[in-house]
């Protein structure tokens, strides 16, 4: 089968691989789609992510949508549209045993050591771990519901949102679709931030109210909630001041510098609450009822398309963000 490696940081090669035979437990994928998420383009650019690294040619990837192939005694059907959950929980620590399947103790990864990534054509992965999706969801945007899931998370995590008024730091896909979930869990307001002009005109057609280019005017006081999507660590300290006494920050982007410099005295004297989004929590049904129901867009996200082929340029792209890009797939058709 066709496969992408990563030898080195900007080094992919395509390669040929043998085909997985699934195990106990498992079913197999032909893969249609899998596109580029920011943690990719930290391993790609950086040679690791949060302080993670491999130490050999690995396969990158983990937002994936495919077609069943082998069902191997699952309730799936031959030829049954999906997507994966890219984390394997053991369900067997503690945290699994309260129902925090992402906080897992012994949580293995699709795409961070010792687990390979999904950018190849065929992926054996826990059935369990994988959910149908409508047949009218085009497979090449359906990986969408990956970070789509991050956002609906990330939401759940915050106060009651209804009547609020929320910023959101950052129009990357993970932060155009927490614009979305906050206007569908009842925010008033809904101001985004971002560097580049094109994402926040996305954030307006998506719901945003009121947009603001990073460097450009002054950023937002007394909201009630910010969510920090961007990830320079300088965004966690600013999302921090927009917020009001009592407000809450929930932090889901990840610094390119595993650490953070924040102003203690400010978060202390306004008694700010500050938490942190671990990818999401079982929220992949929710999340692909909202994408059947038409109550949330997953194709304005998905900008570029890249044969296997041509993957070094859907990473390079991804990593520019030129172009108008959000999302960028790379697809086995």
């Amino acid at each position: 089968m066709r496969a992408i490696l990563q030898h080195a940081p900007h080094d992919l090669r395509l390669a040929d691989l043998p085909r997985p035979t699934p195990r106990p437990g498992e079913v197999l994928i032909r893969l249609r789609s899998v596109t580029v998420c920011a943690s990719d383009v930290h391993l790609y650019t950086e040679g690791n992510v949060g302080g993670v690294s491999w130490d050999r040619p690995f396969v990158p990837g983990h937002e994936a949508a495919g077609e069943i192939v082998d069902p191997n005694g699952s309730h799936f059907a031959v030829g049954a549209p999906v997507v994966i959950d890219p984390a394997i929980p053991c369900r067997a620590c503690d945290q699994c045993a309260v129902g925090h399947f992402h906080l897992c103790r012994n949580l293995l990864f699709c795409d961070l050591p010792p687990t390979d990534g999904a950018m190849q054509e065929y992926l054996a992965w826990p059935a369990s771990q994988v959910f149908a999706v409508p047949e009218s969801v085009d497979l090449v945007a359906a990986p969408l519901i990956e970070p789509l899931c991050v956002a609906v998370h990330a939401t759940e995590l915050a106060p009651d949102l209804t009547g609020a008024t929320v910023l959101v730091a950052g129009c990357g896909a993970i932060g155009l679709f927490t614009v979305q979930m906050a206007r569908l869990r009842g925010a008033k307001t809904i101001l985004a931030t971002d560097l580049i002009p094109g994402r926040l005109t996305l954030a307006r057609q998506l719901g945003a109210d009121e947009t603001i280019q990073v460097g450009s005017g002054d950023l937002p006081a007394g909201m009630d909630v910010a969510f920090e999507a961007a990830g320079p660590q300088e965004a966690v300290q600013q999302c921090l001041n927009a917020v009001r006494p009592a407000g809450t920050v929930v932090v889901i982007g990840i610094p390119s510098e595993d650490r953070y410099q924040l102003q203690p005295s400010h978060l202390r004297r306004h008694e700010l609450t500050l938490r942190f989004c671990r990818r999401q929590s079982e929220n992949y049904p929710q999340a692909i009822s909202l994408v059947r129901e038409g109550r949330l867009r997953l194709d304005p996200l998905l900008t570029h398309r890249f044969p296997v082929e041509r993957a070094q340029e859907a990473f390079d792209l991804a990593q520019r963000k030129a172009e108008g890009a959000v999302r960028v797939a790379v697809t086995f058709d």
